[in-house]
């Protein structure tokens, strides 16, 4: 971890990879842990920064962040929110200095934010699908660094939609259906604002959907980032995405593929197996 000296505090960040910057927000009570598996992910072709954010509200935690930013020289960023981070995420949308794609994963928005009456493992336990599976290290690795109060909203994103409506940069929405902190109808109600949004719903997942479903938005996110932030053709390189479907018996089969009424069974000796034989 690097340490930066902000205004708000003490600032510690990782900073992995090279390329365009993407900036990873987590929310409370977790940190920058909660990035584990999709900070390598995108460092393969971006610079991920990944800040654990510090401030008693969104706004001073936004303004951290935009310290951190300058420090870096950082003109152009990509940023993915994930709880109170998305709704550091939408301030840093709203400031409209140098923000170039935004993803939201079951953010806070508007006067909507989680309960702030739970201790921390309450708070994971009910807000993961999948808490009864997760690793004991990484509950641990939430647990650790969990402390204080969860960051307050006040009013600072109430009163956005017209500036919502004027976003131009792509917005991608990532919710799981069973989030109950923040739930699908603000997911919508965001979507609605948003005319550059895409709304993903994703099924038998909660609040926690990096760790209820990352298989499903790890590659998903990656893909999204590739193409609507960097422009970038898909490549035959690292992850190549393949649509399979399976053909129903003798439905379009060429006709060397009709001759036979049943299927060929192979002779294992007359088969060839290694290169030597």
């Amino acid at each position: 971890m690097k340490r930066f000296a902000s205004a708000r505090g003490d600032l510690a960040y990782l900073d992995e990879g090279e390329g365009e910057v993407v900036v990873l927000l987590h929310g409370w009570p977790t940190s920058s842990f909660l990035w584990r598996r999709l900070t390598p992910l995108l460092a393969a072709r971006f610079r991920v920064l990944v800040p654990d954010l510090v401030g008693e509200t969104i706004v001073a935690q936004a303004e951290a962040v935009c310290e951190l930013l300058a420090h870096l020289g950082v003109e152009r960023y990509a940023v993915i929110g994930h709880s109170h981070g998305g709704g550091v995420a939408q301030l840093l949308a709203l400031d409209g200095v140098g923000l170039e794609a935004l993803v939201l994963i079951d953010s806070v928005a508007f006067d909507v934010a989680p309960p702030a009456d739970l201790d921390p493992r309450a708070f994971i336990e009910r807000g993961s699908v999948e808490f009864a599976t997760l690793p004991e290290a990484d509950l641990t690795g939430y647990l650790d660094v969990a402390a204080g109060r969860p960051p307050a909203l006040g009013d600072a994103l109430l009163g956005h939609e017209a500036a919502m409506a004027a976003w131009e940069f792509p917005v991608m929405l990532l919710w799981g259906e069973d989030d109950p902190f923040v739930p699908m109808a603000v997911a919508e109600r965001l979507n609605e604002a948003i005319p550059a949004s895409t709304l993903g719903v994703v099924p038998e997942s909660g609040h926690f959907l990096l760790d209820d479903a990352f298989d499903s938005i790890g590659v998903l996110i990656a893909e999204y980032l590739r193409s609507r932030y960097l422009g970038a053709p898909h490549g035959h390189e690292g992850i190549v995405m393949l649509q399979l479907e399976q053909r129903p018996p003798r439905a379009d089969l060429a006709p060397f593929e009709q001759d036979d009424d049943e299927p060929m069974t192979p002779n294992p000796d007359a088969q060839e197996v290694g290169p030597n034989r």
